[in-house]
């Protein structure tokens, strides 16, 4: 398949959006030996990253994810990840095998309701995964900054209009791969009831004749610690509690355990779990981008600006700094307020799409 350049592909993506304004797998778990890497570098203050940090172990057969810093086994070094459209709204829940997302965004969509991205950096032990639901355009461009497969039942018309005019966008659309890679469940009601799982989202590649390799403008979206370390950039403040109202009908949470080191998602006043585990959700990194939204004349269809400098809030081991995220080589990279790039600590990451405008909305206990 011919690719474009996929800054060319984002901005003319962009701009449809903006013409239409006035119109209509399983991450494997080793506990072998490990042995030092022989580095070769001279002087030591040459590599990136702290002396701590030159400490690097390497295992035989495994890569370290470019989406949650963790170990993968070495076949999945570059494969394409999994952006997939998942329904959050009560009548959906509880979703299921959303907790094996490496990275899941909550954007706003028409109605003051959210969806969510997850995206996947291995998808081949996904028992079940959904309920999936329509495309819309913010989550079109991110999967596109992935160079993911896009996998959605439908699509709103901008979004359609996006997928339709630009060929790097992988979609995996529900209207055309019906029964190839979707089911319904028996005991959800339309439309919540669409689900897949691995063997589906397998075919579902196949049939569209995608390749699983990255192509070469691939660039990777953020940058990992080698292990878990406490904030020490950008004047950390404390950060037990966070809440993100959206709107009256939208506040989820995420409240930190100090034991197991992670943020746990509370929405609708009750813990989300995934259905498969019956677990709560939880999550090493939480990130909140201050983004500019935008919708159509009628005020129904969102966009976002991912192209402009925005803050954000990042929050890791009971510790929040504040930054700034910029759009380079198509895609979003964030910073420390001195310039440095940020580093997540290992693990999987939240990200939470926030409206810059009303900033008094977020909560930080």
């Amino acid at each position: 398949m011919k690719k474009t350049n996929k800054k060319t592909a984002f901005l003319a993506g962009t701009m449809i959006a903006v013409m239409l304004l006035g119109g209509c797998g399983k991450k494997e778990e080793t506990t072998e030996a490990t042995t030092e890497a022989s580095i070769n570098v001279s002087p030591v203050a040459a590599m990136e990253g702290s002396a701590e940090d030159i400490s690097v172990i390497s295992r035989d057969g495994y890569v370290l994810s470019d989406l949650t810093g963790e170990w993968i086994e070495d076949k999945y070094a570059n494969q394409r990840p999994l952006c997939i459209m998942i329904n959050n709204i009560s009548e959906a829940m509880p979703q299921a095998g959303i907790s094996q997302a490496a990275i899941t965004y909550e954007i706003l969509v028409e109605g003051g309701i959210t969806r969510f991205l997850c995206v996947f950096d291995t998808y081949d032990d996904i028992e079940k995964l959904g309920p999936i639901r329509s495309a819309r355009v913010p989550y079109v461009q991110l999967s596109e900054m992935y160079d993911g497969f896009f996998a959605h039942y439908g699509w709103s018309p901008t979004a359609q209009e996006m997928v339709e005019n630009n060929s790097d966008i992988l979609t995996l659309n529900g209207i055309y791969l019906g029964e190839i890679m979707y089911y319904r469940a028996a005991d959800r009601p339309a439309p919540h009831d669409v689900f897949t799982n691995s063997d589906l989202i397998a075919a579902g590649i196949e049939n569209k004749g995608y390749s699983l390799e990255h192509d070469d403008s691939y660039t990777k979206m953020f940058s990992f610690n080698y292990k878990d370390k406490p904030l020490e950039n950008g004047a950390p403040q404390p950060a037990n509690r966070i809440v993100t109202s959206f709107n009256d009908g939208r506040s989820p949470s995420f409240t930190y355990n100090a034991e197991d080191g992670l943020y746990h998602r509370t929405q609708y006043g009750t813990d989300q779990i995934d259905e498969l585990t019956g677990e709560g959700l939880a999550y090493k990194n939480f990130i909140i981008m201050m983004v500019e939204y935008t919708a159509d004349e009628t005020g129904y269809y969102r966009f976002v600006s991912w192209d402009k400098d925005m803050e954000f809030y990042y929050f890791t081991n009971g510790q929040y700094i504040k930054g700034v995220c910029k759009y380079e080589n198509g895609v979003n990279k964030f910073y420390y307020p001195d310039g440095t790039e940020l580093k997540l600590n290992p693990g999987k990451t939240f990200i939470t799409v926030f409206d810059y405008t009303i900033p008094g909305a977020i909560i930080i206990e």
